[in-house]
């Protein structure tokens, strides 16, 4: 039995049961009412059973054409409803939009748009999940990542959310005051070093300096690891060691003196970050509202 053929056919009956007439069901259906007659003379026939009584002047439901009716008319309605709800991804500003970031460009370049975003968008739906190690977005059915340009598949879309990423050696006064300053690159080998860890093996102990034009890698102990950027910070402000953040992360505390620049004129920076999505993806209005939100040169805008 034709599926498409049954489901349009119950769709006939419930227009002229509702109605009660051949000829408005057909102007609705836009099809003539003896095609309809015999459509629905073909459903009968299908199911075995009679689901109209029809005379010159009235058309009237069966016992089990009512039946019939009752319970398939809210299950179409509710089919109706949900096909009407997808012209929101295409004509209103709603849906949901799902993305998955790095803990720094999370707090420091999607949080400070998105928070604006939704006072101008209350019907859009924002999942951010945290996550510092890669992963498939399309697997794992995000809308958006979020990763440095280097590291963007070749086969995404890629919009710049951030400006190049300066990186900072930093420490607090106190411990400067207490474990002595640092003038070259070498002595980091003799300090107390916070480093950022992405898994349990995988840490970040090779500070990357650049040194009179040659990049220069310096292996630091690992006297402190966090997976957290927001813990490496809170630890370097309580004078537990030096680290190596970028410096957007620690710029405000270098200015109100809680943290102290070290050896700025060496310091590297690597690619922006970039908002990415597969190239055939399908977007919503409010998708491409909040990348125009995110895009670098709208960063003015927050």
């Amino acid at each position: 039995m034709d599926d498409n053929k049954q489901f349009n056919d119950l769709y006939a009956f419930l227009q002229v049961a509702k109605l009660g007439s051949f000829t408005q069901a057909a102007t609705v259906l836009n099809v003539q009412p003896s095609a309809l007659s015999h459509r629905i003379n073909d459903l009968e026939k299908r199911l075995k059973v009679k689901l109209l009584n029809r005379t010159t002047r009235s058309v009237s439901t069966t016992e089990a054409g009512q039946q019939l009716l009752d319970r398939t008319a809210p299950m179409f309605a509710v089919i109706q409803q949900e096909l009407s709800a997808l012209s929101d991804y295409t004509e209103k500003m709603s849906g949901k939009i799902r993305i998955n970031c790095p803990e720094r460009p999370a707090f420091e370049f999607i949080y400070p748009k998105i928070k604006l975003f939704l006072v101008d968008n209350p019907e859009v739906k924002i999942e951010v999940f945290i996550n510092n190690l890669f992963i498939d977005i399309i697997a794992e059915r995000f809308d958006f990542g979020v990763r440095s340009g280097e590291d963007v598949p070749q086969d995404m879309v890629a919009v710049q959310i951030s400006n190049e990423n300066l990186m900072a050696l930093v420490a607090s006064p106190h411990y400067l005051d207490q474990f002595g300053k640092i003038e070259h690159l070498k002595q980091l080998t003799e300090h107390r070093c916070i480093v950022f860890s992405f898994t349990a093996e995988y840490r970040l102990s090779e500070w990357e300096f650049i040194e009179q034009g040659q990049l220069n890698k310096i292996r630091v102990s690992e006297n402190l690891v966090f997976n957290s950027q927001a813990l490496i910070k809170q630890a370097v402000l309580d004078g537990l060691g030096i680290t190596w953040l970028p410096a957007t992360t620690v710029n405000s505390e270098i200015q109100a003196g809680k943290l102290v620049s070290i050896l700025p004129q060496l310091a590297i920076s690597y690619p922006p970050m970039y908002l990415y999505y597969p190239q055939n993806k399908h977007k919503t209005p409010a998708m491409i509202a909040l990348i125009e939100k995110l895009r670098w040169q709208n960063r003015n805008s927050i």
